[in-house]
């Protein structure tokens, strides 16, 4: 710990005196792990051998045994910071040098050794040692750090991940690299004023249930539905007394009377209570085609008992197209855990949600009826396979590129909520919160004001597998501490990282309001609503689950962030600047934090406890966390005498 805060204070990172150190460590470690095992392993062998069982009880042995994970955390720990901070080429080297040097030395120490060496011998061993340590650096010095010879064909993602910290240090601005610029989006709005309320936003879910009572009563061409999870028969709710006590179930059966052509995309998830293929089929006229969205990512023998999850990536794509012309984006499933602004669900808590809704163009009509198609073997946006057209965006690394454009190029402001935020660091491949930690960066150094929200959540209620929750809310305390490191590297203190970023929760007298509005804004102007999380799952250039978002501009945007802020802070029609908004959070000498946000604050426990476990996670899930994975959907089109599903 005391050689990490050199690192956040000096930048030992940048420097040879920290990768001897971390080298040194780590090394060290090894051979004192490699120690303990040897011991404990001859200890063993000889009490099994005399039957001798009480050596098994020795305090001394079981010091032993504890010592072992005890060294190897702290091993596995600097081996994973040297090569982040210095690389493979420099770090290997001198890394195995000290394990070699380590295994002697702790042998020579532990086996007495050393009683039978002249002190000529000593000196020579001892002499023999530095020499080796010399003799490594001074080739180690040598390399060049700015290798220009790599391949430039290696994906900007796998740039962003692999590089070492000295080369990111050095091309700060390439590490933000997108395969397209900011100029090259292109923004649904109501610039042209064809229509009246062309661009509209939903701000709560009893909002966008009207919302969709009133689109599917007014379609008399086609309706195209796509939803991860729904509950068909919910009565939804709407202020039109002409239509109240609606279901999904009844609007649709009025659709086909009228003649209408319905299209329904869906996945029937089972861990989530969720309709099957066949209790639809019982309920909803047979002129409805079905298609079903399966992914091939799923738990084997080994996970199979630890998560109650049947599959690792979902059809997560949330969209209702009607008559070809108007489209409604959003992240909301139509189930009884959601609920309007502040009105409790059967669950006890509050719920969030947006919904946009705008013209929908032939390009994007084209697209949507393909995503509809049945397919074999398809590759759900991996790579930017089967792309929509802006301002349609589906997750996955061009959503992450249109992201860290909106963050690279704001000029003063960035909120941002998420369900779920884990980013940062070597262990994450999408670079949201380093962008927003490298623009306060530029902000700082030109003196500017800027600032950035982000507002996500502490608790998963809603998660049925327990070790999807405990990873979510170990990935906060991972990103925190990402965000403080990653300030490190651009060389700022925690401090005043902290005066330009906040990082809350929803709250309301004590109660849970569960984040699920997924949008980010940047200076008031430009928004981009999805279904994405933040996090690998959804934004990586293999992501698990299919998304989709919508990129969005105009006076509309700036008109939603105020009715954010104000529902945050329980007032009505103020107008708020971004220094206001802080003090309200954070509090005054003379006022106390006022309004719904809560400031999230890290843990107290050691950093090395959060890596370990997140290894521990992203490695042995099989996928699930998202990003190293390559997924395949198969979209299957269920027929009238189908009318069995597995998922």
């Amino acid at each position: 710990m005391l050689l990490l805060r050199r690192v956040h204070t000096d930048k030992l990172q940048r420097h040879p005196v920290g990768l001897l150190a971390f080298s040194s460590c780590a090394g060290v470690m090894a051979g004192f792990t490699s120690l303990a095992t040897k011991s404990v392993v001859e200890v063993t062998k000889s009490s099994l051998k005399h039957q001798d069982w009480l050596v098994f009880f020795n305090p001394f042995f079981i010091l032993m045994v504890l010592a072992i994970p005890c060294a190897l955390v702290p091993q596995l720990f600097f081996l994973n910071k040297g090569l982040e901070f210095f690389g493979t080429l420099k770090f290997i080297p001198l890394y195995q040098a000290f394990i070699i040097i380590g295994n002697m030395g702790c042998g020579m120490i532990f086996y007495n050794e050393m009683a039978s060496y002249s002190y000529n011998a000593l000196m020579y061993f001892l002499g023999g040692i530095m020499i080796t340590i010399c003799g490594v650096c001074v080739l180690l010095v040598k390399i060049d750090s700015e290798s220009s010879n790599g391949d430039a064909r290696r994906s900007n993602v796998v740039k962003a991940v692999d590089r070492p910290m000295d080369e990111l240090l050095d091309r700060k601005s390439k590490r933000f690299e997108t395969d397209f610029k900011f100029e090259q989006m292109n923004w649904a709005n109501d610039s042209d004023g064809s229509k009246p309320n062309e661009l509209r936003v939903c701000r709560d879910f009893r909002e966008c249930q009207e919302t969709i009572v009133d689109l599917l009563v007014s379609a008399r061409k086609s309706i195209y539905y796509s939803t991860f999870l729904c509950d068909f028969t919910q009565v939804l709710h709407t202020t039109n007394e002409e239509h109240m006590d609606n279901t999904f179930v009844s609007l649709i059966r009025d659709a086909v009377k009228r003649g209408v052509d319905v299209h329904i995309l869906y996945n029937p998830v089972r861990d989530y209570g969720t309709n099957s293929i066949a209790d639809l089929r019982r309920i909803l006229p047979p002129q409805v085609h079905f298609a079903c969205s399966v992914s091939d990512l799923g738990p084997s023998w080994f996970t199979r008992y630890l998560s109650n999850n049947s599959r690792y990536a979902f059809h997560h794509q949330k969209y209702l197209c009607i008559d070809e012309e108007t489209i409604m984006v959003t992240g909301c499933d139509v189930n009884t855990e959601r609920e309007g602004w502040l009105l409790k669900n059967h669950l006890g808590y509050y719920w969030h949600e947006l919904s946009v809704i705008c013209r929908c163009t032939s390009d994007m009509v084209r697209w949507i009826k393909a995503n509809h198609q049945p397919a074999v073997n398809k590759r759900h946006y991996d790579q930017f396979m089967e792309s929509p057209p802006f301002p349609l965006v589906s997750g996955g690394w061009r959503e992450e590129n249109c992201m860290v454009n909106m963050i690279m190029n704001a000029k003063h402001s960035i909120q941002l909520e998420s369900q779920i935020m884990i980013s940062g660091g070597p262990l994450q491949h999408n670079r949201i919160c380093p962008a927003i930690v490298a623009r306060i960066s530029q902000a700082r150094r030109k003196r500017e004001p800027f600032y950035a929200l982000i507002l996500t959540n502490a608790a998963q209620k809603d998660e049925p597998s327990f070790l999807a929750r405990t990873y979510c809310m170990l990935s906060i305390q991972w990103s925190l501490e990402q965000l403080e490191d990653c300030a490190s590297a651009y060389g700022l203190t925690s401090e005043e990282l902290w005066q330009h970023l906040q990082v809350g929760r929803l709250e309301h007298d004590g109660v849970l309001i569960k984040v699920h509005s997924n949008i980010l804004i940047a200076d008031g102007k430009y928004a981009l609503r999805s279904s994405s999380n933040l996090a690998d799952r959804s934004l990586s250039a293999r992501p698990n689950d299919t998304e989709l978002g919508l990129l969005f501009s105009g006076p509309c945007v700036n008109e939603l962030q105020q009715d954010l802020l104000n529902m945050y802070m329980g007032t009505t029609g103020k107008i708020y600047t971004w220094d206001q908004v802080f003090e309200r959070i954070r509090g005054t000498a003379t006022q106390k934090p006022t309004g719904a946000i809560k400031p999230l604050e890290k843990k107290s426990w050691s950093s090395v406890f959060t890596w370990f476990m997140m290894n521990v996670f992203i490695y042995l899930s099989e996928g699930a966390t998202g990003g190293r994975v390559k997924v395949t959907y198969e979209t299957t089109t269920i027929g009238d005498d189908k009318h069995e599903f597995e998922t």
